[in-house]
């Protein structure tokens, strides 16, 4: 039963990092590369003008920085002939959330 006030979890609801994560004790995602790659991917191609935009590499750092992500900003796009100002705003949208909530396996 739950305290007065608050909602009771709902039996239905599914975690979906079971299949494609394990949360680290900071909160984020560890991902695989490919699996990192293909998020980031979806993740660009929802900006307008960047449906074909792929991401096709990302660079691991060492060791993580001080907010604990493990690869760097540097991606590498298979950019599908988009001119640079278009992917560049969307590579800004996307990179920022994405190095918050995850990490390179």
């Amino acid at each position: 039963m739950s305290a007065p006030g608050t909602a009771a979890p709902d039996p239905e609801d599914t975690d979906v990092n079971f299949v494609f994560a394990a949360v680290e004790n900071s909160g984020r995602l560890t991902l695989s590369r490919a699996e990192l790659l293909r998020r980031l991917t979806t993740l660009i191609q929802t900006c307008e003008g960047c449906e074909r935009v792929r991401v096709v590499d990302v660079m691991p750092l060492a060791r993580p920085d001080a907010a604990g992500c493990n690869w760097s900003t540097t991606l590498v796009l298979e950019t599908a002939g988009v001119a640079p100002e278009v992917y560049a705003l969307a590579y800004a949208q996307v990179i920022v959330t994405a190095r918050e909530g995850w990490n390179l396996q």
